[in-house]
């Protein structure tokens, strides 16, 4: 096992934007895991006021396709398709 001080991992962290939607693991492990992950991450006062929303298929299209709408009406025209095209990055 590979072992790294917190912070090498930061150091090294990167962010991925091709992700895409297809998914290797089945919904019901995505739910869990998130469920997991939001239970035991430290909250103030051990509080654990922390929410989240999982969208999985034709609710996380409607996302985008919602975000999409949104950014129309605020992105310049001339700007709106590289926008466009950042966004179907995230989703395709």
């Amino acid at each position: 096992m590979i072992k790294k001080s917190l912070l090498d991992a930061m150091k090294e962290r990167r962010s991925f934007y091709a992700i895409g939607k297809e998914s290797i693991l089945p919904d019901e492990k995505i739910i869990e895991l998130v469920e997991q992950a939001v239970k035991h991450v430290p909250s103030a006062f051990n509080s654990q006021s922390s929410r989240v929303l999982v969208l999985l298929g034709k609710e996380h299209d409607r996302l985008w396709d919602i975000t999409k709408e949104i950014l129309k009406g605020i992105v310049p025209p001339a700007n709106f398709e590289s926008t466009k095209t950042k966004l179907n990055s995230f989703i395709t």
